[in-house]
């Protein structure tokens, strides 16, 4: 790149002598970057962008952080509008628990309304549940794809991804037609670090996504936070290990905006505070017309650990026809939710 004064444009528009005086350059890879063919690629992706009502968005128009990683995207194609908020990604894993989905939610309802613009993946889980919880505050969310635009992953999202155009963007690195694969998703990770003043990771295994994307966040400069969870929960291992290794452990979102108080207008971190204690008096409502019972269940459940029937029955001391008739009445008034392991979680 020093011969081209680091413009990668110079290198498409440059003669074969001009190439061979770059070391390492050699033959096969001169021939790929003067092939005729690439002009009728562009011209191509240029009709696909169009068709899309997509952009292209190029250095040095990036969001400013993203100017700043080691390997910053040449240019991003973008469906939506890219917000100007300051930005925070919340990540986890595509398998999470009752408790993991409700504090992505929470966690990215209130970080939207205290001014910031919430980045993920898009992936199943906690992706989900996060982009989700944005959107529901009304505030703007953006998702950065391991794939091209043109191919929603996982196409059950469909709905969620149409929603996020609406609100903010959707974006990718690579171009139409690229399918996600083992080596997209740990590209698209340091775009979700790197966009963001932080890194939020609120269930993760003891290895996935998720961690690559905290030490990109770490090699980034980034903060990186973590929810805690149980001790005997696989689901957050990840979690626990950040936290040894010097991660931030937080109980909430307020813990996330007092560190990043910098970003953020004092009235709207004030309001956040009102909202965490309208939260608390919502969560007490929430419960008060549950018979005995039914609280029991409720208190035994509050720990975040899943339970079975006869779990639930010798802790409560109720019979277990008592503890069947009350968990059918919490799951049918959406309090608990049933798995196919026939254990049981609060909602």
């Amino acid at each position: 790149m020093g011969n081209f004064e680091g413009n990668p444009c110079a290198i498409f528009q440059s003669c074969k002598s001009e190439l061979f005086k770059v070391n390492g350059i050699g033959q096969k890879i001169i021939d790929s970057l003067i092939n005729p063919k690439n002009e009728d690629w562009l011209n191509s992706e240029k009709q696909k962008i169009e068709t899309r009502n997509a952009s292209f968005v190029s250095q040095p128009d990036l969001p400013v952080l993203l100017l700043e990683i080691y390997d910053p995207p040449i240019g991003l194609y973008v469906s939506g509008e890219i917000p100007t908020r300051p930005f925070v990604s919340i990540v986890g894993t595509r398998n999470p628990t009752m408790y993991g989905q409700k504090q992505a939610r929470q966690m990215a309802a209130q970080l939207t309304e205290a001014g910031f613009c919430i980045v993920s993946g898009m992936a199943r889980g906690i992706d989900t549940a996060a982009h989700e919880g944005a959107l529901d505050a009304g505030g703007p969310t953006i998702a950065f794809l391991g794939c091209g635009l043109d191919i929603v992953y996982p196409p059950e999202n469909i709905n969620l991804y149409q929603r996020i155009i609406e609100k903010g963007a959707v974006i990718s690195e690579f171009p139409f037609g690229r399918k996600a694969d083992r080596r997209t998703f740990p590209m698209r990770n340091r775009l979700v670090s790197g966009v963001a003043q932080a890194v939020v990771v609120v269930e993760s295994a003891a290895s996935g996504g998720s961690l690559i994307t905290a030490q990109f966040a770490a090699d980034q400069g980034r903060t990186v936070f973590a929810v805690p969870g149980r001790i005997d929960q696989p689901s957050s291992a990840g979690c626990h290990k950040l936290i040894r290794e010097g991660a931030t452990l937080i109980r909430s979102a307020v813990d996330v905006i007092e560190d990043l108080r910098p970003y953020m207008k004092k009235d709207q971190y004030l309001l956040n505070f009102e909202n965490d204690k309208k939260d608390s008096a919502q969560e007490s409502n929430l419960y008060q017309n549950l018979n005995k019972n039914e609280s029991l269940l409720i208190t035994e459940l509050k720990e975040g650990e899943q339970l079975s029937l006869d779990e639930l029955s010798q802790r409560t001391e109720l019979t277990i026809a008592e503890t069947m008739s009350s968990l059918t009445l919490l799951e049918l008034n959406r309090h608990v939710k049933k798995y196919p392991s026939g254990k049981y979680e609060l909602i």
